[in-house]
Protein backbone atom coordinates (compact mmCIF):
# COMPACT_ATOMS: atom_id res chain seq x y z
CA UNK A 1 0.00 0.00 0.00
CA UNK A 2 1.86 3.74 -0.84
CA UNK A 3 1.55 6.10 1.53
CA UNK A 4 0.01 8.78 -0.17
CA UNK A 5 1.22 12.44 1.30
CA UNK A 6 -0.06 14.63 3.98
CA UNK A 7 -2.49 17.41 2.76
CA UNK A 8 -3.27 21.00 4.31
CA UNK A 9 -6.42 22.13 5.36
CA UNK A 10 -7.35 23.43 2.07
CA UNK A 11 -6.42 19.87 0.66
CA UNK A 12 -3.59 21.09 -1.73
CA UNK A 13 -0.31 19.01 -1.54
CA UNK A 14 2.09 21.97 0.64
CA UNK A 15 4.41 23.33 -1.84
CA UNK A 16 8.16 24.32 -1.02
CA UNK A 17 8.32 27.81 -1.20
CA UNK A 18 11.95 28.44 -2.95
CA UNK A 19 11.53 32.10 -2.01
CA UNK A 20 11.47 31.74 1.65
CA UNK A 21 14.36 29.54 2.21
CA UNK A 22 14.98 30.51 5.74
CA UNK A 23 11.91 29.00 6.58
CA UNK A 24 13.43 25.51 4.40
CA UNK A 25 13.91 23.18 7.95
CA UNK A 26 10.52 24.16 8.77
CA UNK A 27 9.55 22.19 5.72
CA UNK A 28 12.25 19.85 5.63
CA UNK A 29 13.52 17.50 8.64
CA UNK A 30 16.81 15.74 7.61
CA UNK A 31 18.32 17.04 4.51
CA UNK A 32 20.03 14.21 3.23
CA UNK A 33 16.94 12.62 3.16
CA UNK A 34 13.99 15.50 3.26
CA UNK A 35 10.35 15.15 4.49
CA UNK A 36 7.73 17.53 4.24
CA UNK A 37 6.01 18.88 7.11
CA UNK A 38 3.82 16.62 9.24
CA UNK A 39 4.23 13.61 6.81
CA UNK A 40 3.63 10.17 8.41
CA UNK A 41 5.54 7.50 6.29
CA UNK A 42 3.99 4.50 8.19
CA UNK A 43 6.30 2.31 6.65
CA UNK A 44 6.49 -1.13 7.45
CA UNK A 45 9.65 -2.57 9.97
CA UNK A 46 10.45 -4.58 7.48
CA UNK A 47 10.41 -2.19 4.36
CA UNK A 48 13.65 -2.70 2.28
CA UNK A 49 15.77 0.47 1.65
CA UNK A 50 14.55 0.75 -1.78
CA UNK A 51 11.09 1.16 -1.18
CA UNK A 52 12.02 3.75 2.25
CA UNK A 53 14.01 5.66 0.03
CA UNK A 54 11.32 5.93 -2.97
CA UNK A 55 8.38 6.71 -0.54
CA UNK A 56 10.48 9.48 1.14
CA UNK A 57 11.06 11.15 -2.41
CA UNK A 58 6.81 11.39 -2.46
CA UNK A 59 7.07 14.11 -0.30
CA UNK A 60 9.14 16.09 -1.95
CA UNK A 61 7.72 18.67 -4.14
CA UNK A 62 8.77 19.27 -7.28
CA UNK A 63 9.55 22.94 -8.33
CA UNK A 64 8.53 24.87 -11.69
CA UNK A 65 11.74 25.78 -13.76
CA UNK A 66 11.52 29.38 -13.29
CA UNK A 67 11.99 28.71 -9.37
CA UNK A 68 14.59 26.08 -10.05
CA UNK A 69 16.46 29.30 -12.05
CA UNK A 70 16.42 31.54 -9.63
CA UNK A 71 17.56 28.86 -7.02
CA UNK A 72 20.74 28.05 -9.29
CA UNK A 73 21.56 31.69 -9.73
CA UNK A 74 21.45 32.48 -5.95
CA UNK A 75 23.92 29.64 -5.35
CA UNK A 76 26.05 30.60 -8.15
CA UNK A 77 26.01 34.38 -7.60
CA UNK A 78 25.34 34.53 -3.80
CA UNK A 79 26.61 31.02 -3.01
CA UNK A 80 24.10 30.53 -0.70
CA UNK A 81 24.59 26.38 -0.20
CA UNK A 82 20.71 26.15 1.24
CA UNK A 83 19.56 26.99 -2.68
CA UNK A 84 22.09 24.61 -3.79
CA UNK A 85 20.69 21.93 -1.87
CA UNK A 86 16.92 22.57 -2.56
CA UNK A 87 17.74 22.48 -5.73
CA UNK A 88 19.64 18.76 -5.89
CA UNK A 89 16.61 17.55 -3.16
CA UNK A 90 13.81 18.74 -5.58
CA UNK A 91 15.67 16.63 -8.22
CA UNK A 92 15.96 13.42 -6.76
CA UNK A 93 13.08 11.86 -8.50
CA UNK A 94 14.28 12.63 -11.95
CA UNK A 95 17.74 10.83 -10.73
CA UNK A 96 15.11 7.93 -10.33
CA UNK A 97 13.77 7.88 -13.56
CA UNK A 98 16.65 8.44 -15.00
CA UNK A 99 18.60 5.44 -13.41
CA UNK A 100 15.39 3.03 -14.00
CA UNK A 101 16.31 3.15 -18.26
CA UNK A 102 19.80 1.25 -17.03
CA UNK A 103 18.29 -0.75 -14.42
CA UNK A 104 18.07 -3.58 -17.42
CA UNK A 105 21.89 -3.44 -17.25
CA UNK A 106 22.43 -3.80 -13.47
CA UNK A 107 20.32 -5.26 -10.86
CA UNK A 108 21.01 -3.01 -8.06
CA UNK A 109 19.00 -0.10 -8.64
CA UNK A 110 19.71 1.78 -5.68
CA UNK A 111 23.19 1.84 -7.01
CA UNK A 112 22.44 3.55 -10.25
CA UNK A 113 20.37 6.35 -8.03
CA UNK A 114 23.19 6.76 -6.08
CA UNK A 115 25.49 7.72 -8.94
CA UNK A 116 22.91 9.58 -10.25
CA UNK A 117 22.51 11.80 -7.49
CA UNK A 118 26.40 12.07 -7.62
CA UNK A 119 25.45 13.80 -11.03
CA UNK A 120 22.70 15.92 -10.02
CA UNK A 121 25.44 17.26 -7.21
CA UNK A 122 27.78 17.97 -10.27
CA UNK A 123 25.48 20.03 -12.23
CA UNK A 124 24.33 22.32 -9.80
CA UNK A 125 27.97 23.55 -9.39
CA UNK A 126 28.23 23.15 -13.04
CA UNK A 127 25.17 24.90 -14.41
CA UNK A 128 25.12 28.43 -15.36
CA UNK A 129 21.24 29.73 -15.28
CA UNK A 130 22.19 32.61 -18.19
CA UNK A 131 22.59 30.58 -21.00
CA UNK A 132 19.07 30.18 -20.64
CA UNK A 133 18.84 26.36 -20.76
CA UNK A 134 16.32 24.49 -18.06
CA UNK A 135 18.25 23.08 -15.11
CA UNK A 136 16.43 19.62 -15.40
CA UNK A 137 17.73 19.77 -19.33
CA UNK A 138 20.94 20.27 -17.94
CA UNK A 139 21.26 18.01 -15.44
CA UNK A 140 19.93 14.77 -17.21
CA UNK A 141 23.61 14.74 -18.91
CA UNK A 142 25.41 14.84 -15.46
CA UNK A 143 23.37 11.85 -13.94
CA UNK A 144 23.59 9.57 -16.96
CA UNK A 145 26.84 10.48 -17.44
CA UNK A 146 27.20 9.28 -13.86
CA UNK A 147 25.53 6.20 -13.79
CA UNK A 148 27.04 4.73 -17.68
CA UNK A 149 30.33 6.10 -15.99
CA UNK A 150 29.58 3.71 -12.92
CA UNK A 151 28.70 0.80 -15.53
CA UNK A 152 31.50 0.80 -17.78
CA UNK A 153 33.56 0.37 -14.82
CA UNK A 154 31.72 -2.39 -12.90
CA UNK A 155 29.74 -3.81 -15.70
CA UNK A 156 32.52 -6.00 -16.48
CA UNK A 157 35.29 -7.63 -14.78
CA UNK A 158 37.94 -6.46 -17.07
CA UNK A 159 38.18 -2.18 -17.40
CA UNK A 160 36.60 -0.84 -20.15
CA UNK A 161 36.80 2.90 -19.22
CA UNK A 162 41.04 2.30 -18.81
CA UNK A 163 41.46 4.70 -21.96
CA UNK A 164 39.90 7.04 -24.15
CA UNK A 165 39.03 4.91 -26.74
CA UNK A 166 37.58 2.49 -24.74
CA UNK A 167 35.04 4.60 -22.74
CA UNK A 168 34.15 6.07 -26.36
CA UNK A 169 33.27 2.91 -27.35
CA UNK A 170 31.68 1.82 -24.50
CA UNK A 171 29.35 4.91 -25.29
CA UNK A 172 29.29 4.40 -29.17
CA UNK A 173 29.49 0.58 -30.00
CA UNK A 174 26.50 -0.37 -30.50
CA UNK A 175 25.46 3.39 -32.36
CA UNK A 176 27.91 3.11 -34.64
CA UNK A 177 27.24 -0.66 -35.72
CA UNK A 178 23.79 0.64 -36.07
CA UNK A 179 24.73 3.30 -38.37
CA UNK A 180 27.00 1.42 -40.86
CA UNK A 181 23.98 -1.25 -40.94
CA UNK A 182 21.97 1.44 -41.67
CA UNK A 183 24.34 2.73 -44.22
CA UNK A 184 24.38 -0.68 -46.17
CA UNK A 185 27.24 -2.87 -44.27
CA UNK A 186 25.01 -6.30 -42.96
CA UNK A 187 27.86 -6.70 -40.43
CA UNK A 188 30.10 -4.24 -39.92
CA UNK A 189 33.75 -5.30 -39.17
CA UNK A 190 36.02 -3.89 -36.49
CA UNK A 191 38.24 -1.95 -39.19
CA UNK A 192 34.87 -0.12 -40.18
CA UNK A 193 34.20 0.82 -36.40
CA UNK A 194 37.57 2.04 -35.85
CA UNK A 195 37.57 4.01 -39.09
CA UNK A 196 33.77 5.76 -38.16
CA UNK A 197 34.98 6.18 -34.53
CA UNK A 198 38.64 7.47 -35.39
CA UNK A 199 40.05 4.89 -32.61
CA UNK A 200 42.30 1.92 -33.07
CA UNK A 201 41.13 -1.30 -34.06
CA UNK A 202 42.24 -3.09 -31.49
CA UNK A 203 40.42 -1.28 -29.29
CA UNK A 204 37.60 -2.26 -31.11
CA UNK A 205 37.95 -6.27 -30.45
CA UNK A 206 39.10 -5.13 -27.23
CA UNK A 207 35.87 -3.68 -26.44
CA UNK A 208 33.72 -5.28 -28.52
CA UNK A 209 34.83 -8.62 -26.65
CA UNK A 210 33.48 -7.59 -23.52
CA UNK A 211 30.44 -5.64 -24.59
CA UNK A 212 28.99 -8.35 -26.52
CA UNK A 213 30.24 -11.55 -24.57
CA UNK A 214 27.23 -12.72 -21.61
CA UNK A 215 27.95 -11.38 -18.21
CA UNK A 216 30.37 -12.99 -15.62
CA UNK A 217 29.32 -13.58 -12.07
CA UNK A 218 32.41 -12.82 -9.55
CA UNK A 219 31.17 -15.71 -7.33
CA UNK A 220 30.68 -18.23 -10.51
CA UNK A 221 32.74 -21.02 -10.41
CA UNK A 222 36.59 -20.56 -12.44
CA UNK A 223 36.49 -23.05 -15.08
CA UNK A 224 38.54 -25.48 -14.26
CA UNK A 225 38.20 -24.95 -10.45
CA UNK A 226 36.37 -26.50 -7.73
CA UNK A 227 36.79 -24.09 -4.91
CA UNK A 228 37.70 -21.03 -6.63
CA UNK A 229 35.53 -18.41 -7.91
CA UNK A 230 36.03 -15.92 -10.57
CA UNK A 231 36.58 -13.19 -8.11
CA UNK A 232 39.15 -14.59 -6.96
CA UNK A 233 41.22 -15.25 -9.68
CA UNK A 234 40.94 -11.13 -10.67
CA UNK A 235 43.63 -8.85 -10.20
CA UNK A 236 43.88 -7.15 -7.12
CA UNK A 237 42.73 -3.38 -7.11
CA UNK A 238 45.10 -1.98 -5.51
CA UNK A 239 46.86 0.76 -6.82
CA UNK A 240 49.66 -0.11 -9.04
CA UNK A 241 53.34 1.57 -7.96
CA UNK A 242 53.83 2.74 -11.28
CA UNK A 243 50.74 4.62 -11.47
CA UNK A 244 51.39 6.23 -7.98
CA UNK A 245 54.78 7.31 -9.13
CA UNK A 246 53.57 8.76 -12.21
CA UNK A 247 50.74 10.80 -10.89
CA UNK A 248 53.06 11.85 -7.95
CA UNK A 249 55.44 13.01 -10.88
CA UNK A 250 52.15 14.72 -12.15
CA UNK A 251 51.42 16.56 -9.64
CA UNK A 252 54.56 17.94 -8.62
CA UNK A 253 54.56 19.04 -12.52
CA UNK A 254 51.51 21.19 -11.96
CA UNK A 255 52.38 22.50 -8.85
CA UNK A 256 55.15 23.75 -10.33
CA UNK A 257 52.93 25.09 -13.24
CA UNK A 258 50.59 26.82 -10.53
CA UNK A 259 53.85 28.24 -9.04
CA UNK A 260 55.07 29.78 -12.53
CA UNK A 261 51.77 30.91 -13.71
CA UNK A 262 50.88 32.85 -10.10
CA UNK A 263 54.21 34.39 -10.52
CA UNK A 264 54.05 35.87 -14.02
CA UNK A 265 50.09 37.51 -13.21
CA UNK A 266 51.18 41.08 -13.76
CA UNK A 267 47.73 42.37 -12.81
CA UNK A 268 47.38 42.97 -8.80
CA UNK A 269 43.56 42.53 -9.05
CA UNK A 270 44.16 39.27 -11.64
CA UNK A 271 47.13 38.13 -8.97
CA UNK A 272 44.69 38.53 -5.77
CA UNK A 273 41.94 36.51 -7.34
CA UNK A 274 44.35 33.51 -8.12
CA UNK A 275 46.26 33.59 -5.19
CA UNK A 276 43.46 34.12 -2.80
CA UNK A 277 40.09 32.34 -4.18
CA UNK A 278 41.44 30.10 -6.93
CA UNK A 279 44.61 27.94 -5.03
CA UNK A 280 43.96 28.76 -1.65
CA UNK A 281 42.24 26.41 0.68
CA UNK A 282 40.28 28.77 2.56
CA UNK A 283 39.35 30.56 -0.30
CA UNK A 284 37.85 34.16 -0.21
CA UNK A 285 34.25 34.56 -1.65
CA UNK A 286 33.05 36.82 -4.45
CA UNK A 287 31.48 39.04 -2.16
CA UNK A 288 34.80 39.84 -0.17
CA UNK A 289 37.06 40.13 -3.12
CA UNK A 290 34.28 42.09 -4.53
CA UNK A 291 34.52 44.80 -1.66
CA UNK A 292 38.24 44.79 -1.31
CA UNK A 293 38.67 45.72 -5.38
CA UNK A 294 35.48 48.27 -5.59
CA UNK A 295 33.94 45.81 -8.08
CA UNK A 296 30.84 43.90 -8.25
CA UNK A 297 31.12 39.84 -7.49
CA UNK A 298 30.07 39.12 -11.12
CA UNK A 299 33.05 41.44 -12.07
CA UNK A 300 35.37 38.84 -10.13
CA UNK A 301 33.39 35.75 -11.40
CA UNK A 302 34.21 37.12 -15.28
CA UNK A 303 38.12 37.94 -14.50
CA UNK A 304 37.97 34.41 -12.84
CA UNK A 305 36.65 32.93 -15.71
CA UNK A 306 39.42 34.43 -17.93
CA UNK A 307 42.32 33.41 -15.39
CA UNK A 308 40.74 29.67 -15.78
CA UNK A 309 41.04 29.87 -19.48
CA UNK A 310 44.54 31.03 -19.29
CA UNK A 311 45.85 28.63 -17.12
CA UNK A 312 44.68 26.28 -19.41
CA UNK A 313 45.94 27.41 -22.05
CA UNK A 314 49.30 27.91 -19.92
CA UNK A 315 49.12 24.15 -18.95
CA UNK A 316 48.84 22.95 -22.40
CA UNK A 317 51.63 24.75 -23.42
CA UNK A 318 54.20 23.96 -20.13
CA UNK A 319 53.43 20.22 -19.89
CA UNK A 320 52.84 18.93 -23.58
CA UNK A 321 49.77 17.62 -25.50
CA UNK A 322 50.35 14.03 -23.69
CA UNK A 323 48.18 15.19 -20.60
CA UNK A 324 44.44 14.24 -21.42
CA UNK A 325 41.92 17.18 -22.02
CA UNK A 326 39.50 16.02 -19.35
CA UNK A 327 42.39 16.19 -17.00
CA UNK A 328 42.94 19.92 -18.15
CA UNK A 329 39.54 20.83 -18.02
CA UNK A 330 38.44 18.99 -14.47
CA UNK A 331 41.66 21.29 -12.72
CA UNK A 332 40.43 24.43 -14.30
Amino acid sequence: MTTQPQQNRNDEPMALDSGSLDHFSDLFGDLSLPLMKDSQLNLPANADPLTAYLARLNYIEPLPSDEQQDLARRYLEDEDVNAGKVLVMTNLRLVVKLAREYQRRWTNLLDLIQEGNVGIAEAVTRYDPSRGVKFTSYAQYWIRAMILNYLMNHLHPVKIGSSRAGRKLFYNLKKARRELMRQGHDNPTPALVANYLDVDEKEVVRVAAQLDAPPVYLDARAPGHEKTTVGELMQSESADPEEVVSDYDLVSRLREAMDAFGKQIEDERESAIWHERMIQEEQKSLVDLGEEWGVSKERIRQVEVQIRGDFRRFLLDRLGDHVEKEFIERIT
